[in-house]
């Protein structure tokens, strides 16, 4: 809609509407929402996504309770295996030959 810039209407539209506080129907309101009903349904809707994150907390913390004590166990049991090993290699090479059979009839 275009107009002539020297003919300005002198009616211009505008989105405003005057209300009448008379003309109001107060009865028509909305009922106010149940709130236990909502937050039910909220808490529905939360449940599997919390579940999920609850699992995966779960497993960390089980992982962690049982793969730092493991960790500590297994170091502790090679060290003392390595120092088995050798102390039992050190007890042959200084022990006495075995006396067989052999030696013990001649």
């Amino acid at each position: 809609m275009s107009t002539d810039p020297r003919h300005v209407p002198r009616f211009i539209p505008t989105l405003t509407e005057v209300v009448d506080p008379a003309t109001l129907d107060y009865g028509s309101r909305r009922p106010a929402p149940d709130v236990q009903a909502l937050v039910e349904a909220v808490r529905c809707q939360l449940r599997p996504a919390f579940e999920r994150r609850l699992q995966q907390e779960y497993e960390r913390l089980v992982k962690s309770l049982v793969t730092e004590p493991w960790d500590d166990i297994s170091r502790r049991l090679h060290g003392e295996m390595e120092q088995l090993i050798a102390q039992a290699v050190t007890d042959c090479l200084h022990q006495r030959p075995i006396a067989t059979q052999e030696d013990a009839d001649s």
